[in-house]
Order: C-alpha cells, then sequence, then structure tokens
C-alpha cells in the first residue's frame, strides 16, 4: 500500500527521506547495507510494515508560540518550528491529544525556552500512546523546576473529562543551552507513574522518560523474533545488559529461563519487576552501571546467553570486557546502528561469530532501522 504526506509533497518536512522510495524500496535498500557489512551471516527477510502510517507511539514535539492558537511541530536546523501536528507516522491518540495539551499549556502558563537568552521553561514535550489502552503519557522537558509546581497544580484539578486519553504527566528537567533529550531529573506529576503497553502478550511499564522501541508493530515482532531465538537456544540462565524496561529479558523469561536483568535507570527497573510481578516469572532486575561496578555479578557466575540493547553509540568497554569474560555459548544483541554494531561484532571476534540475523524496519521511510544478530561462541573465555 502507497503512503502519502501533505508535508512531504509541499516540502514543509522532509524528514521521511526514503519516502519516494515507498516500502519495497527502503527494504531492498535495507538489505543491501546489511549484506555489504555482514556478507558471510545467514541474513533473513527484513521485517517491514506494507503502510507505516500511525506506527510511531512515541513523539517529541515544539511548540509554536507564535500561533494562535498554540502549534505544535518540530525544530528545523534552525531552530525555528515546523507546524506539523498531524504527522501521518504517529498513533492517533498522540495527533488527538494536542488539544489537550494546547489548553494545559495555558492554564499552566509555561513560557517558551529561549536558548539565545537561555531563558523561559518549555522545550518541547515527548508523548507516548498505549494503543491497546487508549491512553497517552506526557513528558514535559524543562530548563528548570520554576513551574513544576503549577504543572502539578493544574494537572490535580483536571476532571477526568479534561484529562482526555492523557493518563500519565511527568516533568524532565533539562538546563542544559541545548536541544537534548535526555533530563538530568525527572519528576512525575501525575497519580498513576507509568503506562503500560503490551507488545503482543508482553505487558511493559515505561515511565514518561523511559527509553521506549517507538514502532508498536515491529517492536512486537523484534520481541517475538528474540523469543524465538532464546527459545530454540541454548538451555540456561540469561543476562539482559541495557535491559530498560525488560522487553527482551521478559521475553527469555515467558519461554521459561531464568534472568538477570542490569540497568543503571532506577525508574526503567522500578518498571521491570512490576512486568515481572504482573508475568509471574522468574526475572531477576537489578540497577547497576557496568562502568562503575563490576561486582554485581559473581566472578563464576554461568549465563548460557547474553542479550544486550545498547544505545546507538554500541557497547561500551565494561560490556565488551563483560561479555568476554564470561564467554556465554550465545549473544544476543539488538542495535539501532549497523555501523556500530560491525564494529562491535569486529571487537567480539577472537570469540564470537555471528550466526543469524535481521532486520526491522523500526523507523519506517528514514535510513535508520533495527537489527538483530545472534552470536556463537566459538573459543573459551578470555
Amino acid at each position: 500500500m502507497d503512503f502519502s504526506c501533505q508535508h512531504f509533497e509541499v516540502e514543509r518536512c522532509r524528514s521521511c527521506e526514503l519516502l519516494p522510495l515507498q516500502a519495497h524500496g527502503s527494504v531492498s535498500r535495507r538489505q543491501v547495507l546489511l549484506r555489504q557489512l555482514f556478507p558471510d551471516v545467514n541474513l533473513q527477510p527484513l521485517q517491514y510494515s506494507s503502510n507505516p502510517a500511525g506506527s510511531r507511539i512515541r513523539a517529541r514535539m515544539a511548540v509554536d508560540w507564535q500561533q494562535s492558537p498554540l502549534g505544535f511541530g518540530f525544530f528545523d536546523q534552525r531552530q525555528q518550528v515546523v507546524p506539523v501536528e498531524d504527522c501521518p507516522l504517529h498513533h492517533p491518540l498522540i495527533t488527538q491529544s494536542i488539544p489537550t495539551l494546547r489548553e494545559f499549556l495555558l492554564r499552566a502558563q509555561l513560557t517558551p525556552f529561549d536558548p539565545d537568552r537561555n531563558s523561559g521553561e518549555l522545550k518541547f514535550v515527548v508523548l507516548t500512546a498505549a494503543p491497546d489502552a487508549g491512553q497517552v503519557m506526557v513528558q514535559w522537558v524543562l530548563r528548570s523546576q520554576e513551574s513544576v509546581s503549577r504543572i502539578r497544580s493544574v494537572w490535580r484539578k483536571m476532571s477526568p473529562a479534561d484529562r482526555g486519553t492523557v493518563h500519565v504527566m511527568g516533568v524532565g528537567i533539562q538546563p542544559l543551552r541545548s536541544s537534548q533529550i535526555g533530563a538530568e531529573l525527572e519528576l512525575c506529576v501525575s497519580e498513576e507513574r507509568s503506562l503500560q503497553i503490551r507488545f503482543g502478550d508482553l505487558p511493559l511499564f515505561f515511565g514518561p522518560g523511559s527509553f521506549i522501541q517507538t514502532n508498536h508493530e515491529i517492536a512486537t515482532r523484534l520481541y517475538s523474533a528474540a523469543g524465538q531465538r532464546i527459545s530454540g537456544g541454548v538451555p540456561g540462565p540469561v543476562l539482559d545488559l541495557y535491559c530498560g524496561a525488560g522487553g527482551f529479558g521478559l521475553m527469555a523469561a515467558s519461554h521459561g529461563r531464568a534472568v538477570v536483568g542490569l540497568e543503571k535507570s532506577a525508574t526503567a527497573i522500578e518498571n521491570a519487576r512490576r512486568s515481572a510481578e504482573l508475568m509471574g516469572v522468574a526475572a531477576e532486575f537489578r540497577q547497576c552501571s557496568l562502568e562503575a561496578d563490576q561486582t554485581m555479578l559473581a566472578a563464576d557466575q554461568y549465563f548460557s546467553t547474553i542479550i544486550c540493547n545498547p544505545p546507538r553509540r554500541g557497547l561500551d568497554p565494561a560490556s565488551i570486557e563483560l561479555i568476554q569474560r564470561l564467554a556465554p555459548q550465545r549473544v544476543l544483541y539488538s542495535s539501532c546502528s549497523p555501523q556500530t554494531l560491525a564494529r562491535d561484532l569486529q571487537l567480539l571476534s577472537g570469540q564470537f561469530q555471528p550466526i543469524w540475523m535481521q532486520g526491522f524496519d523500526m523507523f519506517p521511510l528514514t535510513e535508520h532501522f533495527e537489527v538483530l544478530c545472534e552470536l556463537e561462541l566459538t573459543v573459551g573465555k578470555s
């Protein structure tokens, strides 16, 4: 099915740079890249959706304070707001929540952040949709805590009808004079601290600032594929590095594996534990930073499989060292950067070799996509 976008056609937004290729052209482009980077691996057909409309369940939006009523869109390279409230990639729940946010902004008397003067408060707003529940989570990213009390007061005074689909609301404080999305401090202003999103049979909880796979359909397929590789792999306990909200580890636990998950975010660990309790599975999640603490795991602790889903920059040196030291029979690596994955596989090549790989079109119509790769141990511990 063809996908069209009026904003792309009038050159208001060119973010979907591969839109002229449509789905099949994008798929071919990705497969060629993977074959070039990994010529000897067992490469599977790329997983994609024939129509990406409404596929994104998270969006970061900027506010156009010059419009009346207030407009929503995104920043261009000049830090000017491009008015795109109805991006066809966004899940309908995101678009439908904008009138609620517009009213909330006025009632909370938020002021726009000015990077030149380093003044004002609101930088942007992050929206996350739970398709199955019909709910939305909102995070206001602010320069300081100046307006937090007003935000909390307005939220508490809003009736359920006024809140609409907005179920969770939080604030992220980012004082740097930049468009960086990561907050130094996260505060929840709503009664509920997390949003449950189901990926097939996998119930995951996310806080307003939590990392999430943004394409609901493709993320569901990704978790399912990981579960199939684990269930058909080497029996034994599983270690989940960079576990986040626990998606991969909980999928392994649902296949009967004992799981230990490591993650530095306290909120993510809290949510992963909540999911494990709901599912009734044998999964233990621990908050730690491998760079600072290598004692979270016993020196002789055995794992048959290690799962890792690092950020775009790839595995940090401490994770590489840990994988080499533990020498599991299998490593399942989920990466959002094929180039970074290639670098890390080279670093691990003295002990491991890739035996299976599949791409996932997590970011339709762009150059970015997710890759799931399975590695096999070829020599013993380092």
